[in-house]
């Protein structure tokens, strides 16, 4: 299996640098075909102006998004045209409810969507919705990073036997089967379960057959929180990328309560890959 399509969405013109330093040298090295998407964003907000301005406010809100789109679209096709890459730019307006439709419509054809981190202080109130809405409505892989990864040489996978720690685990099988080494963390596992004997055992066969290198790792919770586990982890062995699941509980309930997805995607250190 291979990424034979990289999709990304750019919404402002931070974003083409961000490219070219992340999609473009990943897409180059899988020779991949590169899928970007420049967003201008309609504001315009129904019933909120009188009756008499109201087509007018509407045209204008309209005509200011398609530039903004066409401008991005413009800049990134010059940006990619001579870095010998197969690709297609494409523009597209929407409004702020209607963001999410159209990336998760977008990223069902993608094998894998790179995206920069969501919570950085540069980034729009609607960049959470593009990485929820390919994890969610697109089920592809996303990868945040704000920089070339290359190709990962150790890799940490956060493992808890959940079905989104089993997709993300599927999406990064080319990654393991290049990494020098691959670490299935497991934090606290449970003391009753089908897998206390060997916990982690089922997963490393799996990604030492796809050509990995696994090891098991299991990990005490002396931190207040897992993402905190993982954090340390990851700092300590200086590992270059981790793949984990993404939202085990609901979205509603880690951005109220907090959860390992929702911190990770804000401290992460390196870069992360996530799936659902």
């Amino acid at each position: 299996m291979r990424f034979a399509t990289v999709l990304t969405v750019i919404s402002n013109h931070q974003d083409i640098e961000i490219m070219t330093k992340t999609a473009l040298p990943f897409a180059r090295s899988h020779c991949s075909h590169l899928e970007v998407i420049c967003v201008g964003m309609d504001a315009t907000q129904p019933g909120v102006y009188f009756a008499g301005a109201t087509s007018l406010v509407y045209d204008d809100g309209r005509l200011q998004a398609v530039e903004q789109a066409q401008a991005l679209q413009s800049e990134a096709n010059e940006a990619l045209q001579t870095q010998g890459v197969l690709f297609d730019v494409q523009a597209a307006v929407v409004q702020p409810g209607t963001i999410g439709d159209m990336v998760a419509e977008r990223s069902q054809f993608a094998d894998i969507v790179i995206l920069p981190p969501p919570y950085a202080p540069s980034r729009t109130a609607h960049a959470p919705t593009i990485v929820e809405a390919a994890l969610f409505g697109g089920r592809a892989p996303v990868l945040i990073t704000s920089d070339d990864i290359g190709q990962p040489e150790r890799i940490v996978l956060a493992w808890n036997q959940s079905r989104e720690a089993v997709a993300a685990a599927r999406h990064a099988l080319p990654f393991f089967a290049s990494a020098k080494r691959t670490d299935v963390l497991i934090v606290d596992p449970p003391r009753h379960s089908a897998a206390q004997g060997d916990p982690g055992g089922n997963i490393a066969r799996m990604l030492a057959r796809h050509g990995g290198n696994p090891s098991v790792v299991i990990d005490v919770q002396t931190l207040p929180r897992v993402s905190d586990t993982l954090t340390r982890h990851v700092v300590d062995t200086e590992a270059d990328l981790l793949v984990m699941g993404a939202y085990g509980h609901s979205r509603l309930r880690e951005a109220v309560l907090g959860g390992a997805t929702r911190r990770m995607l804000e401290q992460s250190e390196v870069p992360l890959l996530l799936a659902h």
